[in-house]
């Protein structure tokens, strides 16, 4: 995960951390990513992490984080904000609802190209979150909470047909999980036309 040395300082400031402090934290969510990514939720453990930080001691994370569920919730927080980010500089600021449908659908698999490793640590804390957590309300919200509202917006526009926007917000984020699955065993997949295929596809399957 890159996170910049301007970043690290707003990040701590705000937290009332040091420079030093909310750089080691950054070093600490990025370790976490990629070791969640590389062997799961489960196997997870401190000390894979520290392997991986290339830290000292768990002591170094403990220091930094109550325990494992108080780092998940950075971590997804860390996800998320990259998540936001990258969607932001892709999706038109002035479109209409079914452009930016188009726009989302394509930017989002656009991002597992990007950051595969990102996309895999959000799932696997999405399949081990309890639903009235933190973690679990943040990912059901990735999940379907966003585009049902885009959905049910573009409806009471008249820009979307007559549909049920919870089944079609699930059925376009079924279809992601497809692609996201399919790029892991090729990850020379041309992502990019797979992307404009499934837009066509929600376009016509949305468009009233």
């Amino acid at each position: 995960m890159q996170v910049t040395t301007q970043h690290q300082g707003d990040l701590g400031r705000g937290m009332g951390l040091s420079v030093t402090e909310a750089t080691r934290r950054a070093q600490i969510v990025a370790a976490t990513i990629t070791t969640l990514a590389e062997v799961g939720y489960p196997r997870t453990s401190f000390a894979r992490i520290v392997q991986r930080a290339g830290l000292s001691s768990t002591r170094m994370i403990s220091y930094h984080f109550a325990g494992k569920k108080d780092l998940m919730a950075a971590t997804v927080g860390a996800i998320v904000d990259t998540w936001d980010a990258f969607l932001a500089e892709r999706l038109p600021a002035h479109a209409d609802r079914i452009a930016m449908l188009r726009a989302q659908i394509e930017a989002e698999v656009a991002f597992l190209g990007a950051y595969p490793e990102h996309a895999k640590a959000l799932v696997e804390i999405g399949r081990h979150a309890d639903d009235d957590t933190l973690d679990g309300l943040v990912w059901q919200d990735l999940r379907t909470g966003r585009m049902e509202r885009q959905l049910r917006q573009g409806q009471r526009e008249g820009a979307f047909g007559g549909f049920d926007a919870a089944v079609m917000a699930m059925a376009i984020r079924q279809a992601l999980d497809g692609v996201a699955l399919h790029h892991a065993t090729r990850p020379n997949l041309d992502l990019a036309v797979y992307g404009r295929e499934l837009a066509d596809l929600f376009e016509r399957a949305t468009r009233a």
